[in-house]
């Protein structure tokens, strides 16, 4: 074996570029994944509950003693289907509905059911707490008011909202966010090489508006693929025109958040985009509730495409809840990403028009 050629290869700043890339990337999601959910399960009393039930607020104190010791936020809730709803937005965590007159009926053996609502898009470390302590509160509420009553007559129910039934289509949303943040950051390199390519023959605004023209065709076409494999091979809630539309307002993020980086770093932007991956992964939701994440990143999702994107796919493919708060999201990333690529250039042609001329000899 012959390794004359690792000198030479080592001299190639491609090759250092992929060495660097090997110990940047795993450091990345080390640093970055154990710092964000570093203690993430000790931060359950992050979760909210809604209580609904008559004088649900002011139960009895042995009923809200139990209640109270539960290690979450508890909110009161007039009407099941507002607290639904509020559940459906991403409000609460877990609804709890109450019976009226619990106590009695437990000690009468007339028998008390309370029903737990967990929606099942949820993350499965909220599913998971969330019915764990379903079962802790119901033995509570057992203990404090028919102690010695075997078995138990106070029952609890466990209803999953939104159920999936199908588990290609719980990677469904995850496919439709992230998956185009990976598509638009591997397309910008690529577009990048050839920006610097045509640099020598074109001017930066001519390059610029070219590229724009590219990513916008790619912004169509490519969510309307999408959306045609989607509602083939998988049941969707949305219709096929909203999944475009929304999987379309996705890719505009993607592409124009991956090219901003190429205009503020250069050759240094695939590290830049690559950072981002293991941010969005994790304050997407899927994984575990934005709320249990250390403090700094519980809302830095909110300004990246993929959360915003796995979001509203989430809605899109189950149904529930509003889409709004996701797609004017996008927008924004959008807007604020190209509007500050173009900031970049205009500062850069700047610079290139008050560089003095030198005289000819």
């Amino acid at each position: 074996m012959d390794l004359k050629s690792a000198s030479p290869m080592l001299n190639i700043l491609q090759t250092r570029i992929g060495i660097v890339f090997s110990i940047f990337v795993p450091a990345v999601f080390l640093l970055i994944w154990m710092t964000g959910y570093n203690h993430a399960t000790d931060r359950i009393d992050q979760l909210r509950v809604g209580l609904v039930g008559v004088d649900a607020a002011g139960a009895e104190d042995r009923i809200a003693s139990v209640i109270d010791s539960m290690p979450f936020q508890v909110i009161p809730q007039a009407e099941l289907s507002a607290a639904l709803d509020d559940m459906n937005e991403g409000g609460m965590d877990m609804v709890i509905a109450l019976p009226s007159g619990l106590a009695e009926q437990a000690q009468s053996g007339s028998g008390a059911r309370l029903t737990y609502y967990v929606n099942d898009r949820s993350s499965e470390v909220v599913k998971s707490v969330m019915e764990g302590m379903a079962a802790r509160l119901t033995t509570g509420l057992n203990g404090v008011i028919v102690p010695d009553a075997k078995p138990m007559p106070i029952q609890g129910e466990v209803v999953k909202t939104n159920p999936i039934s199908n588990f290609a289509t719980s990677m469904l949303p995850m496919i439709l966010g992230f998956i185009p943040y990976i598509a638009s950051m591997t397309a910008n390199i690529q577009f990048n090489i050839s920006s610097m390519r045509l640099i020598r023959e074109y001017s930066q605004w001519d390059i610029f508006l070219s590229r724009q023209f590219i990513l916008a065709g790619i912004a169509i076409v490519v969510p309307l693929l999408m959306s045609a494999a989607t509602k083939l091979f998988l049941a969707a809630e949305a219709s096929f025109w909203q999944l475009w539309g929304f999987e379309a307002l996705v890719f505009a993020a993607s592409l124009t958040v991956t090219q901003f980086a190429f205009a503020y770093f250069g050759n240094a932007a695939p590290l830049f985009n690559v950072l981002l991956i293991p941010v969005q992964l994790m304050t997407a939701g899927n994984i575990i509730s934005a709320s249990m994440l250390s403090p700094f990143y519980r809302e830095l999702g909110s300004f990246l495409p993929v959360p915003n994107g796995v979001d509203g796919a989430m809605r899109l493919v189950y149904g529930g809840g509003s889409l709004s708060g996701s797609a004017m999201g996008l927008v924004w990333i959008t807007v604020v990403a190209l509007g500050l690529s173009i900031i970049r250039i205009a500062w850069s042609e700047r610079g290139k028009a008050t560089v003095p001329v030198k005289a000819a000899a």
